[in-house]
């Protein structure tokens, strides 16, 4: 296990490289939405659950149980593709005997698409459609075949936004009673970065958000603020314990004390998110993509976003409390003075004349002692008595 304790690396030192990085980050995502903006009129490709789009439902009745749902539902997805403009949705579920209501075990199979899949101007694309299923899967049962409205999705749009604002809402006033309202909105900060960072990666590789979307940012706000959380814990115990060091010095001790822990444990959660997109088929490639970029980001704004805003918030409140003390000590003594700048002006005349009166020293020249004075100076010598 890695051991970051004994480092002297120095993280609270070089806040502005990590804030830099994370504006380069943002940056790149609000160029994506930029662009999106021009060439389709949104910020985000949305998908199927936000603009509205057609369902259909069938059912195999006779399945063989060990056959690839993935590739099966793969194959689907590639030729409805090719019939429509965005990209389908193909949800499978594997039914037993007693579902199928036969001996044998069934397939229901979900196709969510463009709405011009089940259009009657559109009739060939859904014959087209029937005969592939009949050609990868064999007969079938029509179950469902509706159409989902813009409505929907707008509904589905203000209920995330209201999900994520709530969230953030009671994390801050949670982290407020646990620790202390610098503490809370430092955190909040940290996870909005976290979510700017994720809406711009989708809108920057031209990804398409669905309902997945909106589980995939609470699932890294939750996985973030964890992280976060035990970060300013371990800043909270050694306050207690190391009062003498200066809270940056603090700060970047539990940083160090805190850093393998945050290593493994994010390493090992996007080493399983990676196996599942690799081997998890194409149905769960936008979301664990999603999930991968929002874990990573989340332990980054953790460590390098969260506790440097902390330590520039408490830096920055004694700073102004030793201005204000230094204000009213200065007019107990009979100091007017107006606003801060005032003050520093007089700190500075002080400090000119101080230097002043130690540049200007009196000249001494050394002369030749006059004969008087050297013989005045010879000391008496006492004869002494016989």
């Amino acid at each position: 296990m890695m051991d970051f304790s004994r480092s002297k690396f120095d993280f609270v030192g070089r806040a502005w490289l990590w804030y830099t990085i994370s504006l380069v980050f943002i940056g790149l995502g609000l160029l994506g939405v930029v662009r999106n903006l021009i060439t389709d009129g949104t910020p985000l490709i949305k998908g199927i659950d936000f603009t509205g789009g057609s369902i259909i439902k069938v059912q195999f009745t006779d399945w063989d149980q060990n056959r690839d749902t993935a590739k099966f539902s793969e194959e689907i997805a590639g030729f409805v593709s090719t019939l429509t403009d965005k990209a389908p949705q193909v949800l499978t579920t594997l039914l037993t005997p007693e579902k199928n209501g036969r001996e044998t075990y069934g397939l229901l199979v979900q196709i969510r698409a463009d709405a011009s899949l089940i259009d009657e101007a559109s009739a060939d694309s859904r014959i087209q459609l029937d005969n592939k299923l009949r050609e990868l899967g064999g007969d079938f049962i029509p179950i469902e075949q509706s159409e989902v409205g813009a409505l929907m999705g707008k509904e589905l749009t203000n209920k995330a936004i209201q999900g994520v604002a709530i969230g953030l809402v009671l994390i801050l006033i949670y982290i407020t009673f646990r620790l202390s309202f610098d503490f809370a909105v430092c955190a909040v900060i940290a996870l909005a970065h976290d979510v700017l960072v994720l809406i711009g990666f989708f809108a920057l590789f031209r990804l398409e958000i669905n309902s997945s979307f909106v589980a995939i940012i609470l699932t890294v706000v939750g996985y973030s603020i964890n992280d976060t959380i035990i970060i300013y814990d371990r800043i909270r115990e050694n306050m207690k314990v190391k009062r003498h060091l200066p809270f940056d010095v603090l700060v970047n001790t539990s940083l160090l004390e805190t850093m393998a822990r945050s290593i493994n444990t994010t390493g090992t959660t996007v080493l399983a998110i990676l196996a599942l997109l690799i081997f998890g088929g194409e149905s769960l490639k936008v979301f664990m993509i999603g999930m991968a970029v929002g874990i990573t980001t989340g332990a980054y704004s953790s460590i390098f976003n969260a506790s440097m805003l902390l330590v520039n918030w408490r830096l920055r409140g004694k700073k102004k409390r030793a201005v204000a003390l230094a204000s009213a000590e200065a007019a107990a003594i009979g100091i007017v003075t107006g606003d801060d700048d005032d003050l520093i002006d007089l700190r500075d005349d002080d400090e000119d004349e101080e230097s002043a009166r130690e540049a200007v020293q009196p000249i001494t020249v050394d002369r030749a002692p006059s004969k008087s004075v050297a013989k005045s100076s010879k000391p008496k010598r006492r004869k002494r008595r016989q």
